[in-house]
């Protein structure tokens, strides 16, 4: 049977060609026949392939539902052709949008209407064509009462009565679409309830498959169809609960997007089109906003589709409720404000958040503007709403509101900058609903021009002079690490710092440790000298030196380094920043009394234990618990057992760092083994036995007497060739554990029970490690780059790697065997390698020159030990929306950082400059008539002039100087800035006198020195579009302009002072910057070529000869100084100008009689 539906469906819609005329004779006998209603049965009997499995009924449901779609489609075309409208006027294409409420439609009409949009255009355009194509000829035999039509008949009888599709195919289509949607075919005959239990996720057992998303996308424009052909039963439907549930569940509940976005696109065509009213429309709305604060929040993940709809709907009808709507949105909004201030979180799903936003959005778009003044800015009420206010200081911008409180005050607020949006989507949602709240309303677009004008481009803040700008640092990831630059060579500090930072004990340890830094105003930002960074070496350390002198004591020195250290993991901790610089320790530390050369690499394991030592120097002279020793330290036990004498003796060494040699071994195991294996001294090398006072046979024994948390060990892959005069490095296999047991060497295996050694041995301690960090070498001793890897574990339990390189830190699959081995292991491996002399690539073997150099083993009762307990204890006081305890001139700096990072990220983001794009056009001059008169008002003059402010503010400030990457096309720009610049005179005054004549220097900066050409013949074309318009102007006073002439002609006009301006580059400018000359010379030709007026106005400026003399190095300014400068526009505006005049009294005959 499947077989058969599937040869049907390809005679009817052959996919070679559908439209020919061998397959038109199938089609249109198979609708004359009479028997094409049986395909509708097949959705309404029960007993459909009873013993069919359910993958082959699935199969044929999808060709019975394509089968229907087009036969559907063909009855509704053929209904609208032979049914008569009343309204007498012959149907129009209507591409988008509902029927107008005001006007009552027809059946017909309705039916004609949504037939050009049912079924899709885009994806069924063939089908279209199809039933088209058929339903002409159908029509005409139905017409003629052909008795080739006869046994067609009943059926389009029965569809022109609404008696086809009945509303028995209606409830199986549902059927169809629902238990598909969630992948449970088989439960087509289960109840409503029982359907509905299938989408819920507590009960859901199973998702659909792609079969599955195909017949429930099918069904669905099925049901579009029969409902648009028989609108009585939508009717019926709006009053029935289980439509209600069904849009629910696909639109919501389902877990496939591509079904939510289908169910979306149908109902909207359903709601729309299918009746004359807008019941449907309006019960949808309702029905919705019903789910808001329920179904949406508990199904967040998947609302994307439900807000969207809305959206659609409310566009498409007005609502007699809208401004109760909207005040509860508001409310909603400022809830979830209140829970950001309180608790520094939303705790609203952001899909929800951005959701409300749109939904504030389109509501808004009912309210008339003093409604919108009332919502947005009016401080008057004795509860006032100020919404315009909140979106910008806390919902986008709270840091640059505290930015801003810091240039005026050189206070920082105790306010966390903490936006209540935080993701792209939220921050644009929020965007729109203030783009909303500004058109065609006046007072909120003073308000949020007023706002950012302050925030962004006041007198305070220095435009961008970089060309191409793009902010240097991004972002800290979302629940990530951050990084720490390289200043040429210190990969060594970054990757063992990180492996410190890591570690939870020494983290919150150190940062809580008092008495460092107790200087409120010292800056710990690392942002000073950014610009000389790359020359920072061993000269500024010595300067340093200089300047502290042999006063410097070591204690001074190493609260020093504990500072920084602080510093750097108050960064690492809090910072904003995808990487943080550590210009602190750069120049604090020193190597064996030592400055470092920053682009000089130096040994990880020597700076480790320099900084470990000089850390714990620090904690004990400020009278604090060394932490780095209780942390990393443990002891060796020194064994000498006499085998001559009874006597045994036992040494106690502390280390840090267990160095094991990896030459003649393969694994840490091995090496560890040699490590602690006893040497029997005999002969001349016999022991002498201070007890006996004679040499005796001795066992000597070096094993691991106490274990410390967080073990280190060094593999020796570095040596240092006598022969060779340098440091070699072996690149030799060698494998480590992720699981390590040290019981096998400690004191109480390897040699006998010493007594001193009893206590230490008697207690139970874990032995027990799990691998947790890797510094990895990578290149040769001379040179080459260290990174870590860290394995991060979180607090639900699970944990994963984290590779950190320098200032990029990613996660890892460092978990997996194979990539462990490849990544840390050292050894060969075959590679492709270019052979010379075969000119082609071979496979050689290779040495792997990047392997682990030092490793970190955390013991497996670390996290219940006393002193982490204690330490964690100690971090919850002093604590400030989860902020760990820190120095406070420390914590202080972070915070600034952030605050200024987050400023400056703000009017650097693309979602900041589609905003000011989208706010700078919503009141361009066409769209403000359609809410106020034709001509222009005081309010609508306002709302161009602050538009035309902000645009121009924000263009020459910092959008033309960012990368066309952020920025987009600057010729759209042009165009949204000449919009206001042609409809208003004040506009182009305001422009003309305060963007260009109180900054001058902008004519050479944007027509000479640009490296862009699109910004050049962006801002040419500005000149020459405020010229052309503000010609016709009036007169205008001189500008205020620091220039050595000025025009002083009182009939000038705002063009002439404006041409001039340009023209005054010629004295000096032009001369100096002749790479870009054929914008500035196209400005003129461009000019020109506008009219005989503007001709006109450049003979008078005396452009001809001023610019004849430039083609000859004569003047006005000095000889242009470009090797080739491009003069071809001079010459053709020199060309067109002179053709413009009458030069007959100039010329002279050939004939000298004449």
């Amino acid at each position: 049977v499947c077989y058969f539906f599937q040869v049907m469906y390809a005679l009817l819609m052959p996919a070679l060609d559908p439209l020919s005329d061998k397959a038109f004779e199938f089609q249109f006998n198979f609708m004359k026949s009479g028997d094409a209603p049986v395909i509708l049965e097949m959705l309404t009997k029960n007993n459909f392939l009873p013993s069919a499995d359910a993958a082959t009924k699935r199969s044929a449901y999808l060709t019975v539902l394509k089968i229907c779609k087009l036969l559907l489609t063909v009855i509704g075309h053929v209904m609208s052709r032979v049914t008569e409208d009343p309204q007498s006027s012959p149907p129009q294409h209507i591409e988008c949008g509902a029927p107008d409420g005001n006007l009552p439609l027809s059946p017909v009409a309705v039916l004609r209407n949504a037939l050009h949009s049912i079924p899709s255009q885009n994806t069924e355009y063939m089908l279209r064509s199809v039933a088209l194509k058929l339903a002409q000829g159908l029509a005409e035999q139905i017409l003629m009462a052909s008795s080739e039509g006869e046994r067609a008949r009943p059926m389009f009888l029965q569809a022109l009565s609404r008696e086809l599709p009945n509303m028995s195919t209606v409830r199986a289509v549902i059927r169809l679409a629902w238990a598909s949607s969630s992948g449970n075919l088989q439960l087509l005959n289960a109840s409503p309830e029982e359907l509905h239990r299938m989408h819920d996720h507590r009960t859901a057992t199973r998702l659909p498959d792609t079969e599955d998303v195909l017949v429930c996308k099918e069904a669905l424009e099925v049901l579009t169809i029969t409902l648009v052909l028989n609108p009585k039963c939508l009717e019926a439907l709006v009053k029935d609960k289980m439509w209600h549930t069904f849009i629910i569940d696909l639109l919501l509940l389902c877990k496939n997007r591509s079904v939510r976005m289908a169910a979306a696109e149908q109902f909207l065509l359903i709601s729309t089109w299918c009746s004359a009213s807008q019941q449907p429309l309006q019960f949808c709305i309702t029905l919705l906003f019903t789910v808001l604060g329920t179904t949406v929040v508990e199904h967040a993940a998947g609302s994307h589709e439900y807000f969207q709809l809305n959206y659609a709907f409310m566009s498409s009808c007005p609502l007699p409720n809208a401004e109760t709507l909207l005040n509860a949105e508001i409310n909603w909004l400022k809830m979830v404000r209140e829970n950001v201030k309180t608790t520094g979180d939303t705790q609203v799903d952001e899909a929800v958040l951005e959701g409300h936003l749109g939904i504030a959005k389109e509501l808004l778009s009912f309210m008339p503007p003093d409604k919108k003044y009332e919502i947005g800015s009016e401080d008057k009420r004795p509860e006032p709403i100020n919404l315009v206010r909140e979106l910008v200081e806390d919902f986008i911008f709270p840091a640059s509101r505290l930015m801003l409180h810091l240039q005026r005050t050189g206070e920082l607020c105790a306010d966390q900058a903490v936006p209540v949006c935080s993701t792209p989507l939220t921050t644009n949602a929020a965007f729109d609903l203030l783009v909303g709240l500004c058109v065609a309303c006046a007072p909120n677009m003073r308000l949020l021009v007023h706002m950012l004008t302050d925030m962004f481009y006041s007198d305070r803040d220095e435009p961008l002079e970089e060309w191409d700008y793009l902010p240097p640092v991004g972002p800290r990831p979302q629940k990530g690490f951050v990084g720490l630059k390289n200043a040429g060579a210190t990969c060594y500090m970054n990757s063992v710092l990180q492996q410190l930072y890591m570690v939870e004990s020494i983290r919150v340890g150190i940062l809580a440790s008092e008495g460092a830094a107790v200087d409120l105003n010292e800056d710990f930002s690392g942002e000073e000298r950014l610009e000389g960074e790359g020359n920072m070496e061993t000269n500024e350390n010595e300067c340093n030196d200089e300047k502290c002198g042999a006063e410097e004591s070591r204690k001074e020195y190493n609260i020093g380094i504990l500072k920084q250290v602080q510093a750097i993991f108050g960064h690492l901790a809090y910072s904003k920043l995808q990487y943080y610089v550590p210009r602190g320790l750069w120049r604090h530390f020193k190597l064996q009394g030592e400055p470092v050369n920053l682009r000089e690499q130096q040994d990880a394991v020597e700076f480790f234990m320099s900084l470990v030592e000089s850390i714990d120097e620090a904690l004990k002279a400020l009278g604090q618990e060394q932490i780095m020793g209780k942390i990393l330290g443990g002891s060796y036990s020194d064994q000498k057992i006499c085998k001559g004498c009874p006597h045994r003796y036992s040494k106690e060494e502390p280390f840090s760092v267990i160095s094991v040699d990896i030459r003649n071994h393969s694994t840490l195991l091995d090496s560890l083994e040699q490590y602690v294996k006893g040497e029997l001294l005999e002969g001349a090398d016999a022991y002498h036995c201070d007890k006996c006072n004679k040499k005796v046979v001795t066992v000597k024994r070096l094993c691991v007497k106490k274990l410390p948390p967080i073990l280190a060990i060094q593999l020796k892959r570095f040596e240092y060739d006598f022969e060779r005069v340098c440091a070699i490095k072996f690149n030799d296999y060698f494998e480590f554990p992720r699981d390590l047991d040290m019981d096998p060497y400690t004191a109480k295996l390897e040699g006998e029970m010493i007594d001193c050694d009893y206590d230490e041995i008697s207690k139970d301690i874990c032995t027990k490690y799990q691998l947790s960090g890797i510094v990895v070498h990578s290149g040769q001793a001379s040179g080459g780059h260290y990174y870590s890897y860290i394995l991060h574990r979180h607090t639900d339990g699970t944990s994963k790697w984290y590779k950190f390189d320098d200032g990029e830190v990613s996660e890892c699959k460092m978990d997996d065997d194979e990539e462990i081995k490849t990544q840390c292991f050292g050894g060969e491996y075959m590679g492709e390698v270019f052979d010379h002399m075969l000119k082609r690539l071979s496979y050689r073997r290779q040495k792997r020159w990047w392997n682990a150099y030092m490793l970190f083993y955390t013991r497996l009762d670390v996290e219940e030990n006393s002193l982490i307990k204690s330490l964690n204890e100690l971090s919850l006081s002093d604590t400030q929306l989860g902020t760990m305890k820190m120095p406070p001139a420390i914590e202080r700096s972070v915070r600034k950082q952030n605050i200024k990072f987050m400023h400056n990220r703000n009017q650097f983001s693309a979602e900041y400059f589609q905003f000011v794009r989208k706010l700078v056009s919503c009141n361009s001059a066409p769209l403000i008539r359609q809410h106020n008169s034709e001509k222009l008002n005081s309010e609508t003059e306002e709302l161009l002039m602050l538009s035309c402010q902000l645009a121009s503010r924000f263009l020459f400030h910092t959008g033309f100087h960012t990368k066309k990457t952020l920025r987009g096309a600057a010729t759209e720009w042009y165009d949204v800035l000449c919009h206001h610049l042609r409809s208003s005179k004040p506009v182009r005054s305001w422009f003309a006198h305060n963007m260009l004549f109180k900054h001058p220097h902008r004519f050479c900066e944007y027509l000479l020195m640009c490296p862009s050409t699109e910004v050049r013949s962006a801002f040419m074309k500005i000149i020459v579009f405020l010229a052309h318009f503000s010609l016709q102007d009036g007169p205008c006073p001189p500008p205020m302009i620091d220039a050595p002439l000025i025009l002083l002609d009182p009939h000038a006009t705002l063009s002439d002072h404006l041409l001039h301006a340009v023209l005054l580059l010629l004295h000096k400018e032009v001369a100096d910057h002749g790479r870009h000359l054929p914008h500035f010379f196209t400005l003129f030709h461009m000019y020109a070529s506008l009219g005989i007026n503007e001709k006109t106005q450049l003979l008078k400026l005396n452009v001809p000869a001023t610019f004849m003399l430039v083609a000859l190095d004569e003047g006005p300014g000095p000889a242009i100084k470009y090797q080739y400068p491009e003069l071809t526009k001079l010459h053709q505006v020199v060309s067109q100008l002179i053709r413009c005049c009458d030069v007959s009294h100039k010329c002279q005959s050939s004939q000298m009689s004449q």
